[in-house]
């Protein structure tokens, strides 16, 4: 996983068009039976550089288990957000 999440957009991937965004998070959020190398070898295959794709895969343990809302996503905003029980509010991860 990235280390330095909560740092703000990567600046790897942020930029790529949204339908791209879209396509990676789904499979980061989704996708529970390909292996990291089945998952990179697809994203390749949908456009993305061989470094772009290995970096989305670092994701992958961040968008399984937490909740992602709107823009604020690991890759898009440097965070997700968890529910709080205690408060009913959605607060950073």
């Amino acid at each position: 996983m990235i280390q330095n999440e909560k740092t703000g957009p990567d600046p790897v991937l942020a930029s790529l068009p949204e339908v791209l965004l879209i396509l990676i998070e789904d499979q980061l959020s989704n996708n529970e039976s390909a292996s990291d190398e089945e998952l990179r070898d697809y994203f390749i295959a949908c456009g993305l550089t061989a470094a772009q794709a290995e970096r989305a895969v670092l994701y992958r343990r961040a968008y399984a288990t937490d909740f992602c809302w709107g823009d604020a996503t690991p890759i898009r905003a440097g965070e997700a957000l968890n529910f709080n029980p205690k408060t009913g509010w959605l607060e950073p991860a």
